[in-house]
């Protein structure tokens, strides 16, 4: 499963509510980008960083040669263009083309076909994806200079580094194509040139990922999902 302790998103939050307090303090004499909501459409990109995993359920018995396994979530990271629509004072439509990278590690508790003995066998799985996440946000009342927001997305994505199609044991495949689902929570904070929106962002993988290549690693572990934490800074 994957694991993310919280407590490492406190300082960031943190420093969200620090921010609200100072933009808030400042528009009691004048608002920064009065007009910026107004807009029908504007753009911006994303940088972020994200903790990526999977949910993933073993079979009901282990394989031969195989007795446990255990994911080792990395982190990796998040750029993209921002292109969003105005559907009124509190709704947006935004289509967030996307480009993420990292690694996923699989640690298997199995015999050795090298030399057939028992030990930890890591596979490492490598991605480089293009996501295209098609996302609603749903806004609060804006106050002084910022706002808080809710954000839910669909989005399908494509693994340019996916070896679904190699024929070697070495690796642990996974599928090339996908879909999923996001949410996140964020604010909007409001300067002087531009807007910031940092956001909690979570995705949850419905594709089954597994690629059934023969081999024991691949049938101890049926089904597998993306999951993924992490932070996600819109400047629009």
């Amino acid at each position: 499963m994957l694991r993310y302790s919280p407590m490492k998103g406190i300082p960031i939050i943190g420093l969200m509510v620090a921010l609200s307090f100072g933009l808030h303090a400042q528009s009691v004499q004048s608002p920064n980008l009065p007009r910026y909501d107004q807009k029908q459409i504007h753009f911006g990109f994303i940088l972020g960083s994200q903790n990526m995993g999977f949910h993933y359920r073993p079979d009901t018995q282990w394989p031969t040669g195989v007795f446990g396994v255990e994911l080792v979530p990395q982190w990796g990271y998040t750029v993209g263009i921002v292109s969003d629509l105005r559907l009124n004072n509190f709704m947006n439509l935004r289509f967030v083309p996307t480009y993420s990278a990292g690694e996923r590690q699989l640690i298997f508790d199995a015999i050795d076909p090298t030399d057939n003995q028992r030990k930890s066998i890591v596979r490492r799985m490598e991605s480089s994806l293009i996501i295209f996440p098609l996302e609603l946000k749903v806004k609060t009342e804006r106050i002084g200079n910022h706002r808080w927001y809710v954000l839910g997305a669909i989005s399908g994505q494509l693994d340019l580094a996916s070896k679904a199609k190699v024929i070697d044991d070495r690796f642990f495949k996974l599928q090339a194509s996908g879909y999923g689902f996001d949410v996140a929570v964020g604010m909007d904070f409001y300067f002087e040139y531009f807007k910031l929106s940092p956001q909690f962002r979570i995705t949850i993988g419905q594709s089954n990922l597994h690629v059934d290549d023969g081999t024991a690693f691949a049938q101890a572990i049926p089904l597998l999902q993306t999951r993924s934490v992490g932070w996600v800074f819109a400047f629009e």
